[in-house]
């Protein structure tokens, strides 16, 4: 996943048949006093907003170039 990347997070529904939609705007990157965190920054186009999500619950649907 990079940033760019078009996502979606499976289950999670805006209306009855739409799922959340979003572009992957920041990674935090892992280092000594963030171990193990793998968080994406989502701007979800839908609901207009961006929220770090964590990158297991992400399913990239179109990769940038």
């Amino acid at each position: 996943m990079k940033v760019g990347d078009l996502v979606k997070m499976p289950g999670c529904f805006v209306a009855e048949e739409a799922e959340a939609i979003g572009v992957v705007t920041r990674i935090e990157s892992q280092g000594p006093l963030l171990p193990r965190r793998n968080r994406i920054e989502i701007y979800w186009i839908q609901d207009k907003e961006y929220s770090w999500e964590p990158a297991k619950w992400l399913e990239v649907i179109s990769e940038s170039r």
